[in-house]
């Protein structure tokens, strides 16, 4: 290989490592501040880079703002889309449980904008909007559904909303209220949250056979006594 090409490399990997330091610190500091309190100066000064370099690679505020919100929305999103092969039961589980960790550690970015409702920063919230869609087709596939049918479409982003205010219930409980709530718990409170969804679909169309789905996420509803126990 040639001297300057080695030069070039080294440049383009000197650059893709400045970029990545700038995009992970951008998360940081808008995961526990308001947009409007984060400065570029900010971002460049605790990345340890020049200030010049973030106006190079995004532009503006705005560029690497958003550029840090498709970044959090691709970590997210991997964790439904690259689901390592296991059973759907286990693997769906493992997804919420790298999700709720995700947006605990990222508490703030989580209640302002990716649980906060279009209204906070209709832009950056269709970022996540893509990326829930492909979080969707991802689950619809593991559990044997067809994604793209209307009645699994509606009782999907209806399980999302479910999921969306359950996290924040849970992200606004203080230390006390959470005592013996555990990641497992409030996962486990999810999943039959999503099986309670998608028993709603042969509603809309009967067509569509979901008890493989549910079974393979709780396994089979115990029988109840005339009592209205669980026998």
């Amino acid at each position: 290989m040639s001297r300057p090409a080695t030069r070039r490399e080294a440049r383009t990997a000197k650059a893709a490592e400045t970029r990545r330091r700038l995009i992970e610190t951008a998360v940081a500091l808008f995961s526990e501040n308001d947009y409007d309190k984060v400065g570029v100066g900010d971002i460049a000064d605790a990345a340890d880079v020049a200030h010049g370099l973030l106006f190079h690679y995004f532009t503006n505020k705005r560029g690497i703002y958003l550029e840090a919100m498709r970044a959090t929305a691709e970590s997210m999103t991997a964790v439904f889309t690259d689901i390592p092969v296991a059973t759907p039961d286990v693997a769906v589980r493992a997804a919420l449980t790298a999700h709720l960790n995700y947006l605990r550690g990222h508490r703030g970015l989580a209640l302002r904008l990716v649980l906060g409702g279009r209204g906070a920063d209709p832009e950056a919230w269709q970022v996540f909007e893509d990326a829930r869609t492909a979080a969707l087709q991802a689950a619809a596939h593991l559990l044997g559904l067809e994604a793209d049918r209307p009645a699994v479409r509606l009782v999907g982003r209806t399980a999302v909303a479910a999921i969306d205010e359950a996290t924040v219930q849970w992200l606004h409980l203080d230390d006390d209220a959470t005592e013996g709530m555990d990641v497992a718990d409030v996962v486990e409170t999810l999943v039959h949250l999503v099986a309670g969804c998608l028993r709603a679909a042969p509603i809309l169309d009967p067509t569509v056979d979901v008890e493989p789905a549910v079974l393979a996420l709780i396994g089979p509803a115990a029988p109840v006594d005339g009592d209205g126990t669980e026998a």
